[in-house]
């Protein structure tokens, strides 16, 4: 247990917590919390540091292809981390590569930001499943690959 200000969200004081049972040899071996606690840093770094399994729901992904179920979600893009360029269901090969860049959430990890063109969006005949802007390109935002 960890009392902290109203202001420090819950997955923040996970590694505290953590740290704290482990000083005391009182790890469990699965740590069941609620999805305040649950980012995938959060998540990775209890089993790295701690061989701690944490379980509990994560947070959905945000994007309107995913909520509505229609469209090319972030699932649908390949991405290749050795040669730092994503591929959309289209076939286009993103244009730059950027980050990882910290979130402004303190539950979510860092994020890799891939970038298409306009040029490469614009003509597409699934643009409308891609984006829903009229004028830009679409990024894709993905957590950086797992050593």
């Amino acid at each position: 247990m960890a009392t902290t200000a109203a202001t420090t969200h819950d997955s923040q004081v996970l590694p505290g917590i953590h740290t704290r049972l482990a000083r005391r040899g009182l790890l469990p071996a699965e740590h069941l919390v609620d999805a305040g606690y649950t980012s995938l840093p959060h998540l990775e770094q209890a089993t790295r540091e701690h061989q701690v399994t944490v379980s509990g729901p994560l947070r959905s992904n945000p994007t309107r292809q995913h909520r509505q179920n229609e469209g090319f979600a972030r699932d649908g893009f390949h991405i290749d981390y050795d040669r730092q360029q994503v591929t959309c269901p289209q076939g286009q090969v993103s244009a730059g590569w950027h980050g990882p860049h910290p979130t402004s959430s303190p539950t979510a990890a860092p994020l890799i930001v891939a970038r298409f063109t306009k040029s490469q969006c614009r003509p597409c005949p699934a643009r409308t499943q891609c984006t829903s802007t009229a004028d830009s390109a679409r990024t894709v935002g993905f957590p950086p690959r797992t050593p």
